[in-house]
């Protein structure tokens, strides 16, 4: 078996806590070189979408992974109330999409640019296996993103346990970390359009507490902002996380 199957089945076995498959916070392209992404670019030339646009929708057919070369993506389905529950907010270098690296036959999730423009690379199988046999380099990433996947499967898993408002704040300093610029030591300024209660369903938390929390925080200069422009303190969050886990111990 070579490495490209034993990757291809490895990545058949982990699923995730939603059921809808991506891979986030990857920087791939790092360990790529700029002739690398050009034959990707040849063998899977990248297609714009537009705010607003969908991706996919859920119950799509599958087959095709998307890889996310530059804006944000929002993955979300439809809850048992029928509202609407965000799955997680894609960025540069994340992947996502029921494709032939899964078992899915359809897609499990709406996929929706978010920002102003996005650039997608979509790939089938033959289109993987042919990169891969060009820039055998990429096997090697994706084994490592794998690895690093399942540690954070595992502290996903376990957070789910923690009081609200550490949910909440894991899913802000994940966010702020992932798609946020530092203006200075441990401060961060975060341009990403999502409403109070994306940002709940992203915590698996209610729009209520999303609200209260954030205007805690606000009241600390923990975070500051409105919808789309956030200034958040991430050393003061990490801090906040670490006492109210004491409390929650008391």
């Amino acid at each position: 078996m070579t490495l490209t199957q034993r990757l291809l089945s490895l990545m058949r076995l982990r699923p995730t806590p939603t059921g809808v498959w991506h891979l986030t916070g990857t920087r791939w392209s790092a360990g790529l070189t700029d002739e690398d992404m050009q034959q990707i670019g040849a063998v899977c030339p990248p297609r714009p979408y537009r705010k607003g646009e969908r991706i996919h929708r859920a119950g799509d057919p599958g087959g095709t992974l998307h890889i996310l070369l530059d804006g944000h993506v929002k993955l979300s389905r439809t809850g048992m109330l029928g509202g609407e529950r965000v799955i997680t907010v894609c960025g540069p270098d994340d992947f996502f999409g029921e494709s032939f690296l899964t078992e899915m036959t359809t897609t499990q999730a709406d996929a929706i640019c978010l920002s102003d423009r996005a650039v997608i690379c979509p790939i089938t199988r033959e289109q993987f296996l042919e990169i891969t046999r060009r820039v055998p380099t990429v096997a090697v990433l994706l084994a490592s993103i794998l690895a690093t996947r399942v540690h954070d499967l595992q502290m996903r898993l376990e957070s789910l346990s923690q009081p609200v408002q550490v949910r909440l704040a894991h899913v802000m300093l994940d966010l702020t970390y992932r798609f946020g610029h530092e203006t200075e030591a441990g401060h961060y300024a975060l341009d990403l359009d999502l409403r109070h209660e994306e940002i709940a369903s992203l915590a698996h938390a209610s729009r209520v507490s999303a609200t209260q929390a954030i205007s805690a925080w606000r009241a600390k200069d923990l975070v500051l902002g409105t919808r789309g422009q956030y200034r958040v303190n991430a050393s003061g969050l990490e801090r906040l996380i670490e006492e109210l886990q004491l409390d929650a111990l008391r």
